[in-house]
């Protein structure tokens, strides 16, 4: 049993980081045509439609995916289904008080774009097939069936991208040829999302007031949570694009883009062990619990030694995939590998209090390191520019990292030390 617990997991590591590859290879495979084609001015606007869409789409349906994940292993599929259901309304709601605010925000975000108002819509809609899209990948994953997960993500990200460059390319869109191709795609994977749910059995209809009031009751401070490390992820651009200029904004977006490149192969390896991860931690046995630190430390070791290799790798990367004109976006990348490098380190162990259900504790904690990251983005870009930007998020992840770790360690019963009873 433990052999086939391991052979399966590190065959699931295996096929997840080898998607992750090839997918996000495929953006980072095109990226010199994209720098070719867009202007930096481009990039700066696809970055501030990103920030705002990444805000977004948290309070639609309160980024539900979360709590499948976490409860899943717990309550199993049957009711799982029920509450999915009830997912669906939460979403509808909140769907339109999240257009309406975004609307009455358009002339500040937006200043700049004329129609903006048919762009806020636009951003609205991409957001609520995102959070489809999102259900279907968790819930697959969670299926712990890593060649489906790699195959629907493949289908999804080479329609995106085979669209966005004859939209660019040949019709001449700019920045818009990129923004409608994620759009058109992202409606078909909305659609195909709901299908797969329904045909599956993780649709049962069952309208249930007590459901959506626990469902608000766990997702809505967790959206605090989430919302805090898009805001840590994102805020630095539009501090840029707003205190220096959309150009600077658009350098930036280029080492950010080259950045997380360690942040998605992070993911893939979380993204095969967090249903084995939920398992444990549901289990009674002692021996599974050291199991779960056995993992976190490898894992631990795997995020230094991969971002020491990375660091040392990027000048070579950087040459071969972007465009000479955004060579200044080069300075930036080490500092702010290290600032994601703290991020990879901290999100397995954020989980821990989630699955405790101290989702309010992980939102505090994110919230001040947010507070963190936006005040020090303010200060230290007035006084060192784009490179401000990057100490600051490097600065508020190794805060977050800490403060959850110290969490962790007073309120998560786990056996660090590996004793045995």
């Amino acid at each position: 049993m433990k052999a086939l617990f391991k052979n399966q997991l590190l065959r699931n590591i295996l096929i997840f980081t080898l998607s992750t590859v090839v997918n996000k290879g495929m953006n980072f495979f095109i990226l010199p045509v994209l720098t070719y084609y867009l202007t930096k001015e481009d990039y700066g606007m696809l970055g501030l439609i990103t920030s705002v869409a990444t805000i977004s789409v948290i309070y639609i349906g309160f980024f539900p995916s979360n709590f499948v994940m976490v409860k899943y292993s717990s309550v199993g599929k049957e009711r799982m289904s029920r509450y999915i259901s009830n997912i669906f309304i939460m979403i509808f709601i909140t769907f339109f008080v999240v257009l309406l605010a975004l609307y009455g925000l358009k002339d500040t975000i937006f200043s700049t774009y004329e129609d903006n108002t048919y762009l806020v819509f636009y951003i609205i809609l991409l957001c609520l097939f995102q959070v489809f899209w999102q259900l279907l990948s968790t819930i697959i994953q969670l299926e712990k069936d890593a060649l489906k997960y790699a195959l629907f993500q493949f289908i999804q990200v080479a329609l995106t991208l085979s669209l966005a460059l004859v939209l660019i390319i040949e019709f001449s869109w700019g920045w818009q040829g990129k923004f409608f191709a994620e759009l058109a795609v992202f409606s078909l994977s909305a659609v195909f999302a709901i299908y797969y749910l329904r045909k599956n059995g993780y649709i049962h209809f069952d309208y249930d007031f007590l459901k959506i009031k626990e469902l608000s009751a766990f997702l809505f401070p967790l959206t605090f949570y989430v919302l805090g490390l898009f805001v840590m992820g994102t805020v630095d651009k539009i501090f840029i694009a707003n205190m220096i200029s959309l150009e600077a904004a658009g350098i930036y977006a280029i080492a950010i883009t080259m950045t997380i490149i360690v942040n998605m192969v992070f993911d893939a390896v979380l993204k095969a062990w967090e249903p084995y991860m939920f398992e444990l931690l549901n289990s009674d046995s002692h021996g599974d619990k050291v199991k779960v630190v056995q993992v976190t430390y490898a894992y631990w070791a795997f995020v230094v030694v991969f971002t020491a290799i990375y660091i040392t790798l990027m000048p070579y990367l950087f040459d071969l995939m972007i465009d000479e004109k955004f060579n200044d976006a080069l300075l930036y990348i080490p500092l702010l590998v290290i600032g994601y490098s703290f991020e990879g380190l901290r999100k397995p162990v954020s989980e821990f209090l989630n699955h405790i259900d101290r989702v309010k504790l992980n939102a505090v904690i994110t919230i001040i390191a947010t507070i963190i990251n936006i005040v020090l983005n303010y200060i230290l870009i007035k006084k060192y520019g784009l490179y401000g930007a990057a100490l600051a998020t490097t600065i508020a992840f190794a805060s977050l990292y800490f403060m959850t770790m110290l969490a962790v360690f007073k309120t998560c019963n786990l056996p660090w030390l590996m004793q045995k009873r």
